[in-house]
């Protein structure tokens, strides 16, 4: 099924943060946050590439010393534009599938994508994203010409870190799949990193699974914060900006939709 297509995961990444400064190469266990999820990248099946997406403003130059694996390209792009970023590395790469991480998602799984990426050739999908995942465990599948489409419509983007909004504000132009995840890859727990309530709780996670077993996944992740609720709580306050703010949603509204 995959056979014909060239699939990279291409991972979206910064240092400029300003609720936690350079939290792509803060530590959680013995590697730094990025590392972690190059480390569960790696674990994709049926990818060719695997991508560092960062800009090509000095300070981010410091992410090349993190890229975890040979395996892995590291690639600069523009500083603010992120779809041109992307489509920079796909076209030199002559790339079909992208599977879009950010890099504050240190957990992603292979067994969510592979739920998501059989789904999303059987159904012939512009893009495809699962349901009710925990945040930061969720993965979008983009077909590159969908992207490039995106960008005949908005040759500047300028809110393209929220990349999500142009396909999903846009279902006359995009054939969009939303894919109900097995029970088991469901949670309500919040495993992104952009606080240092979640840098903490990352911290506590590690240090206990990584005693048993330093390779561990995801639904090792979802047992251990099953059993400690106390755990969970640390960041469980925290809110998502893009769900809460009501004129950052407002705008993201107005500035995705394609109008012609």
């Amino acid at each position: 099924m995959y056979k014909n297509k060239t699939i990279a995961t291409i991972i979206a990444v910064r240092l400029k943060s300003s609720r936690l400064p350079k939290k792509a190469i803060k530590k959680i266990g013995d590697l730094s946050s990025i590392e972690l999820c190059i480390k569960n990248a790696l674990k994709f099946r049926h990818v060719d590439y695997t991508i560092v997406a960062t800009s090509t403003s000095p300070q981010d130059e410091e992410l090349s010393n993190y890229t975890y694996s040979k395996k892995v390209i590291f690639h600069q792009g523009h500083p603010e534009d992120v779809v041109q970023r992307y489509l920079d590395v796909v076209r030199k790469l002559k790339i079909d599938v992208i599977i879009r991480v950010t890099g504050d998602m240190p957990f992603i799984s292979n067994e969510i994508l592979q739920v998501l990426i059989k789904s999303h050739f059987k159904e012939r999908a512009d893009y495809t994203i699962g349901e009710e995942a925990a945040v930061g465990t969720n993965l979008e599948i983009i077909n590159a010409a969908a992207l490039e489409k995106v960008k005949s419509y908005f040759p500047s983007a300028d809110y393209s870190e929220y990349m999500t909004w142009y396909f999903q504000n846009n279902p006359d132009y995009f054939k969009l799949n939303f894919v109900a995840l097995p029970k088991n890859l469901i949670r309500g727990y919040r495993l992104t990193l952009d606080h240092m309530e979640d840098l903490e709780m990352f911290n506590k996670i590690d240090k206990t699974l990584s005693e048993n077993n330093p390779d561990y996944e995801l639904p090792e992740v979802f047992h251990y914060l099953d059993y400690h609720p106390e755990v969970v709580k640390i960041n469980k306050h925290i809110t998502l900006k893009y769900k809460t703010d009501g004129g950052l949603i407002a705008t993201l509204d107005r500035v995705t939709k394609i109008n012609e």
